[in-house]
Formats: structure tokens, C-alpha cells, sequence
């Protein structure tokens, strides 16, 4: 299978604005919001271990999962580690031992401040105003916070612009207060609403601080506009010293921490709400801050070690539904999986015609002319065409349904066995392939009233489907040649021309699909020659292989949007199938991996 990194490259391209139409493993560089951003599939995300630190410790932390920087500690450590995505390096040290200290930035450029020195070679016991700047080689000092302090909440891109805010500043002493580094200086600016220590993540201009103590455990969560802070809803568990990750104000992991003994509990943030995730490996408190984004986060202390969140993607499942009231197989269908439509089909030939609302099957009136080897056109089970068909002698007949009724409308100009070659709406449709007197290459454009020939594909076949949204852009796939060979060709139309593009893994005919869009979809079913319950994912560039259908079928028909949801119902095992199962995957999103 042929990847987006094989046929685009490594490279990662600087835009000003985000793609509109990416593909699953497209990586860029938007300048304008200065992250790093990519299209990938993404769940509620796991916790995986991975290398312990040289030092175990609790400290604190900036970067990203696969390129973090770890600094100071329990016991006033010093020690400064670098981890790659796989291992920790021991870099040079900070100046002052400490532990309970802010830090923000990246890997090679970020700031260490504040703190706690229990018994080190400064004053003891202090709460300190230090501030250390790293260069990705060495820590220099610099000028001081205002405010000494521990356990305070940070904020920073990098080294020269930052934000701390709350802490400890002396035993019992809670405090709001917030201050911006410019690169040179700390400037107070306007407080917390709740002084606590607390955790936080974002920018100078665009931060978050949530959870913490004072006097007691906390949920609150604020938000950071640049000026002022403003309380947004609760995590969903009070706890002090949780780790912390993300990128700014609507992007935040809240991860460990303590209630009344640690905890594993991970929290996302949008935005708008926390959401209970998938728990860490291990209960830990202290474990870490400002490593990651809210989708790759990185957690590094002691007792539990490294441990890495990922939103990773994951196989779909089929899972059964309601069944067709009559069962039948070369039937045709529209709408989505919610929203389905079922109608003619099977031998004798069918004219029943079928709603289906997520849960059950239900009667309509029938199509004019009962028929197989039909197809079905639409994205509702309100407004459907059924095209060509099968009655004894192929057919181009047309009928337009209005969410009652069937009307004859306008014939294909080329009569013939459709099956599931065709992709569009029901006033622009699309139908290419198929059967006549032989396999035929003949694609007819629907523009609400007429068929229109347009050019043709490179392969005739028949037994085939399709994705698309229009008659403009659509996907025909697989299909069989005669006198039967099962192909895996797909071939892509731009509304002028087809173009051969990644096949399917598996040849076969007889196979259908959720038919929209053109760079999202699923296809399932079939006869490779024996039938088939193999589901494929197509991400706008490959297909790769997923969840089987429960029932392998073929002569069967799907509806459906994306990746996301999809049916597949009716068609041929042995026997007739009445059966429904219901599609459920993951869509593809853009995630931000890290900040410039």
C-alpha cells in the first residue's frame, strides 16, 4: 500500500492556512497560528509506557512528546535530560538545585523559574524568584520573578515570551498572582480569580490553569485572553499537582495528580468542557508539566516512569441492525445510516421499496418496475434515483423518488446492469461501468433532468462501486472483467477525466460502499471469487484493511457518510439476506503536534 510519505515526501510544507482537503499522514507548518499540524485519525487516546528518566524525580518540563526537555527535582536536583521519543539524554546543568518549579517553552529553548530549595547550598528551605533561561546547551541566569514562589502554573512558546501564575509563597499562602516575561523582564499583570497553586499550559497570550490547592483541592479551571483571566467550567475530579500538556487555552490534558491518595485520571479539554479519558498506566502525582499537546503528551516521573499519550487510530466495528422486511440481493439503495433506502432487487425481481431510520425497516410504495442489478443515487431516503436494472433484458430506465413517491423520469442513454457503480445526488448523479451486451467502460452524467455521456473509464468492468459527493468528483472501485476476473483498479474522475489511481487490497466484485466523499470512505462485501465480509478505509490517497463485516456477502448495497457511519444490507451468502449491520469508524481530523 502505498503511503502519503512515499508519494509526497518528508517535507514539511509552510501555509498560512490549513488545507482544505487533507489526507490521513499530510504533516504542515500553518504560519499563521505558528503550530505544527497534520490529518490523522484519532480516538480517546491511550497510555503507553517507555523509558525511564536517568534520575527519577518529579520537575518540570517543556517540549513536545517526542522532543521534551526535563529539568530540576525532589531533593533540589539540577540534573536537566532530553528525550527524543524513545530515550533520555543527560544535558548540562541548571545553576540552582530546586523542585516544585514552573517551566515553558521547547526542547531548545525554554525557562526555568521559581521553586522550592529544601536543604540545598542556598538559603535553606527558600521559596525562590530564580529564573533560568535555556539555549538547547546551557541554563544562564536571568532576571528574577517578582514574586518568589512553588507549585505555580506556567505558560510559555519559548524563552523569551512566558507566563506564571498562583503558587505557594510561603507555607499556608495561597497566591493569584500573575506575571509575563518578555524575554528580558517579569511585568505583573492581572491575578488569578482563585489563588491556589495549581497546573496550567498555553502561551503568555493564551493559557490555562487548572485544579490545585489551597486549603483544599480544587477543580477550578481559568482562562487566559492575554489580559485577563476568566473562570471556565471544571475538571471533572478536584486534585492538586496534576501533570499538564497542550497548547493554549482550548487545548489542555489534565493528567495524574492527587485527591486523597494519587490518581490516574485524564481529562481533555476543548475549549468549553473537561471530558474523562482513558486513566494512565500507573497513579502518579507530579507528573510533569508543559510536555505536549492535549492529542501527544508526555508524563515523566517517579515512581511511574515515562509513559506516552497518543491518540492513535483505531479499527472501526460493525455491529447488527434492524433487518430488511423482504430480503434480497442485486437490490438498490441511497441515503446515509441513519436515513437509509432500500428498494427492488432479488429473483423474482422486487419492487418493494424500504425506509430505514437507524433502528428499523419500514414499507413504502413500491418502484414502478420491479428489477435487480439496479443502482441507487442519493444522500436521503427522501430523495433518490433508481438507475438501470435488470428484468430479463437490461435497462436504462430512471425513477426519481420524492420521499413518497416513484416517477419515471428521463432513461440512461446506454441500458445496462449497474449494481453499485454510481456516486452524486439525485439532481447531480453519476453512473459509470456495468453491463450491457458486455462489461462497459460508458459514464452518464444526471443534472436533475438528463443523462449526458461524458468520457468514459480507462477499464470497462461491472460489479464494481463507487464514492462521491457530485457528478464531478467520484471514485470507481474494483469491479469484474469478462468473462469474470475480479479486479482491485480504482479510478478517479475530476468531472472531465478518469485517472487510474491505489488500488483496493483485495479484487473482487459484487462489493459495495458508503458512498461519500471522494477523500473519506469505507467499502465492504463482496466476491473475491468466495464471498466476503473484507472492509477496506479510503483516506483520499490508499486503502487499508479493517474490521470485517459479521456476515460476509456479496450483491449487496451500503449507504452512508465518510468513514465515520455506514449500512450495508441485504445480499447473497448462500441464500438470500435480509441482515442490516451498522458501521461505525473514526474520521480523520486535524490534530496540532507542537508549536514553533
Amino acid at each position: 500500500m502505498t503511503t502519503y510519505k512515499e508519494l509526497k515526501g518528508t517535507n514539511i510544507e509552510a501555509v498560512s492556512s490549513d488545507p482544505s482537503n487533507p489526507v490521513i499522514g499530510q504533516v504542515w507548518y500553518n504560519s499563521t497560528d505558528q503550530v505544527v499540524k497534520g490529518q490523522a485519525v484519532v480516538t480517546s487516546g491511550s497510555w503507553s509506557t517507555s523509558s525511564s528518566l536517568n534520575t527519577p524525580r518529579g520537575g518540570g518540563g517543556a517540549g513536545f512528546q517526542t522532543a521534551a526537555l526535563y529539568f530540576a527535582g525532589y531533593q533540589s536536583k539540577t540534573e536537566t535530560e532530553a528525550y527524543n521519543g524513545s530515550a533520555w539524554t543527560e544535558l548540562n546543568d541548571l545553576n540552582a538545585g530546586r523542585d516544585s518549579v514552573g517551566g515553558a517553552g521547547t526542547q531548545t529553548s525554554a525557562l526555568c523559574n521559581g521553586g522550592y530549595d529544601n536543604g540545598g547550598p542556598l538559603a535553606p528551605e527558600s521559596y525562590m524568584t530564580r529564573n533560568e533561561l535555556w539555549n538547547g546547551t546551557n541554563w544562564t541566569e536571568v532576571n528574577d520573578m517578582n514574586t518568589g514562589r512553588q507549585l505555580q502554573g506556567s505558560a510559555g512558546a519559548d524563552n523569551t515570551s512566558s507566563l506564571v501564575y498562583g503558587g505557594l509563597i510561603n507555607p499556608g499562602a495561597y497566591t493569584g498572582n500573575t506575571e509575563s516575561w518578555n524575554g528580558t523582564n517579569w511585568t505583573e499583570v492581572n491575578n488569578l480569580n482563585q489563588g491556589r497553586y495549581s497546573q496550567g499550559c498555553g502561551t503568555a497570550t493564551s493559557a490555562l490553569n487548572f485544579g490545585g490547592y489551597n486549603g483544599s483541592n480544587t477543580a477550578n479551571t481559568e482562562s487566559w485572553n492575554g489580559t485577563n483571566w476568566t473562570e471556565v467550567n471544571n475538571l471533572n475530579t478536584s486534585r492538586r499537582n496534576p501533570g499538564s500538556a497542550g497548547l493554549d487555552n482550548t487545548n489542555a490534558l489534565a493528567f495524574g495528580g492527587t485527591t486523597t491518595t494519587s490518581v490516574a485520571l485524564t481529562e481533555e479539554w476543548n475549549g468549553t468542557n473537561w471530558t474523562e479519558v482513558n486513566d494512565m498506566v500507573a497513579a502518579v502525582a507530579g507528573s510533569g508539566r508543559n510536555m505536549g499537546t492535549r492529542d501527544f503528551a508526555l508524563s515523566a516521573s517517579s515512581p511511574a516512569g515515562t509513559t506516552e499519550w497518543s491518540k492513535a487510530a483505531s479499527a472501526g466495528a460493525w455491529a447488527t441492525g434492524g433487518s430488511l422486511n423482504t430480503g434480497r440481493w442485486n437490490l438498490g439503495g441511497a441515503g446515509t445510516y441513519n436515513a437509509g433506502l432500500a428498494f427492488a432487487g432479488g429473483e423474482p425481481y422486487k419492487n418493494e421499496t424500504e425506509s430505514y431510520n437507524g433502528t428499523s425497516w419500514t414499507e413504502l410504495n413500491n418502484v414502478n418496475t420491479a428489477r435487480r442489478n439496479l443502482t441507487g443515487i442519493g444522500t436521503s431516503n427522501t430523495a433518490a434515483l433508481a438507475v438501470g436494472g435488470y428484468d430479463g433484458s437490461q435497462r436504462g430506465y430512471t425513477e426519481n423518488w420524492n420521499g413518497t413517491n416513484w416517477t419515471e423520469v428521463n432513461d440512461l442513454n446506454t441500458s445496462r446492469s449497474l449494481s453499485s457503480f454510481r456516486c452524486g445526488t439525485s439532481t447531480a448523479g453519476l453512473v459509470f461501468g456495468g453491463y450491457s451486451t458486455a462489461v462497459t467502460d460508458v459514464t452518464e452524467s444526471w443534472n436533475g433532468t438528463n443523462w449526458t455521456e461524458v468520457n468514459d473509464l480507462n477499464t470497462a468492468r461491472s460489479g464494481g462501486t463507487g464514492m462521491g459527493e457530485t457528478n464531478t468528483a467520484a471514485l470507481a472501485i474494483a469491479g469484474s472483467l469478462e468473462p469474470g476476473t475480479r479486479v482491485a483498479n480504482t479510478e478517479s474522475f475530476n468531472g472531465t477525466n478518469w485517472t487510474e489511481i491505489n488500488d483496493v487490497n483485495t479484487a473482487r466484485s459484487d462489493l459495495t460502499s458508503g458512498t461519500t466523499p471522494t477523500s473519506l470512505g469505507v467499502i465492504f462485501g463482496g466476491s473475491a471469487p468466495a464471498v466476503t465480509g473484507k472492509t477496506e478505509l479510503w483516506d483520499g490517497t490508499s486503502f487499508s484493511e479493517n474490521t470485517d463485516m459479521s456476515t460476509a456477502r456479496k450483491q449487496l448495497f451500503g449507504a452512508g457518510v465518510a468513514q465515520g457511519n455506514a449500512i450495508a444490507f441485504g445480499g447473497y451468502t448462500t441464500t438470500t439476506v435480509a441482515d442490516t449491520e451498522e458501521w461505525t469508524g473514526t474520521v480523520p481530523s486535524t490534530v496540532t503536534f507542537a508549536n514553533s
